[in-house]
Parts: structure tokens; C-alpha cells; sequence
């Protein structure tokens, strides 16, 4: 994987992380205890951000790289589906519970390639925003 893609790997994943956190967070604060819908919604969120940061990405590069566009558009895929996986078995402690480790896991695989003081404080502070945005809102 080249710098380049790296850089495009690592928005595009933070990208999805923190958009799926808050459309979790969302659902799960407007008393949506199914796990099916989380990971409908989910799944909706998903796809509509990596066509959108595919496209952005493609739109935005002078070059028009189709490899940007799909490492972009890829790595937004499984930021956004990573934390809502353990949906897909149902709504409980051990699914929030999952869901958070493999956030928390997938920042610090982000950190190792960009240094983990910054990566974690940054994702910390961010989640927190989103988190309490969106309490605020529902």
C-alpha cells in the first residue's frame, strides 16, 4: 500500500467510524433496541458515505485516480460497518459492548499508522462531541 493510499485508508475509515458512532449512538438514545434496524441504518449510512467519499474523492483529485476513489470509498465501507457488526446478532450489552472494543480497536490500528497519542485524542475528543451532539438532539 503506498503513502498515499494510506492517507486515503485512514480518512476514509475515521470517516466512517465517527459517522456510524453517531448514527448508533442516535438510535440507540431514541430507544431503538433492535439490533436488526441498527444494522439496517447502519448499512444505509454506509453506503451513502462511501459513494459520497468515493465520488469526492475521485472529484477532488486532479488526477481523477480511480485506486484514491476506491481505497477512499473502501475504507469508508468499514469504518461505518465495523462498529455496527455485532448488530447482526441482536441488541444487549455484549452487542454495545463489541461494538465499542472494535471501534476502539479499529483507532488504534489507525494510530499505529499515525501516531497513537494524537489518533487517540483526536478520535476521544471526536466521539465525545458526536456522542453528546447527538444526545442532545434525539
Amino acid at each position: 500500500m503506498s503513502r498515499d493510499d494510506l492517507r486515503q485508508a485512514i480518512f476514509g475509515s475515521f470517516d466512517g467510524l465517527t459517522s456510524a458512532l453517531g448514527v448508533i449512538t442516535g438510535l440507540v438514545v431514541a430507544g431503538t433496541h433492535s439490533g436488526s434496524r441498527i444494522l439496517a441504518a447502519s448499512l444505509g449510512l454506509a453506503i451513502a458515505a462511501t459513494v459520497g467519499m468515493g465520488a469526492g474523492e475521485y472529484l477532488s483529485d486532479e488526477s481523477r485516480s480511480n485506486r484514491r476513489a476506491l481505497v477512499m470509498g473502501g475504507a469508508t465501507l468499514a469504518g461505518c460497518m465495523l462498529p455496527a457488526l455485532p448488530f447482526a446478532f441482536g441488541y444487549g450489552t455484549v452487542e454495545l459492548t463489541a461494538s465499542g472494543a472494535l471501534t476502539v480497536a479499529a483507532a488504534l490500528t489507525i494510530g499505529h499508522y499515525r501516531g497513537y497519542r494524537l489518533t487517540l485524542a483526536i478520535l476521544a475528543v471526536v466521539a465525545a462531541l458526536t456522542v453528546a451532539v447527538t444526545i442532545l438532539v434525539a
